[in-house]
């Protein structure tokens, strides 16, 4: 009997050891992985709504693709960041007076230091949405030039 009471405490305390030394492990990991944000970046957003059309949808595709092959490198340092946001979601509703969204849009803002700047509604893209090439270009020449400044 005592031998069973032995076994059950060194496996206790086999168990809270490996379990304290998984959790100093995977802290110290995100501390590892932690990338320091530059204090200027370049923030593109796709605005749609819940309802979309395949227009809305091929705009959305467009973009993330134009930007994924052309940024990389600039989304992997954070220098450019790009998100879609459902502005339908009542904590996302103010980006339509912010912006002044009346339909699909993509926006490109600068930011500094943590606070915006600038910003541009890249209206075009509806012009260019059944054109790939140009839609790409258009996409690209403005995000470029965006990043030169």
């Amino acid at each position: 009997m005592q031998l069973i009471q032995k076994q059950k405490y060194v496996f206790t305390w086999l168990f809270f050891f490996m379990l304290a030394f998984a959790v100093q492990t995977v802290s110290a990991g995100d501390k590892a992985t932690e990338v320091q944000k530059p204090a200027h970046s370049i923030v593109v957003t796709y605005f749609h709504n819940t309802i979309r059309c395949p227009t809305c949808h091929k705009i959305e595709e467009q973009s993330t693709q134009a930007i994924k092959f052309h940024f990389e490198n600039e989304l992997k340092t954070g220098k450019l960041v790009f998100r879609v946001i459902n502005v339908d979601e009542p904590a996302n509703e103010h980006y339509n007076t912010d912006y002044q969204l009346y339909t699909k849009s993509l926006i490109v803002s600068e930011m500094k230091d943590g606070k915006e700047v600038r910003w541009k509604n890249l209206e075009k893209i509806w012009e260019f949405v059944h054109d790939e090439e140009q839609f790409d270009n258009y996409v690209y020449t403005e995000i470029k030039d965006w990043l030169k400044e």
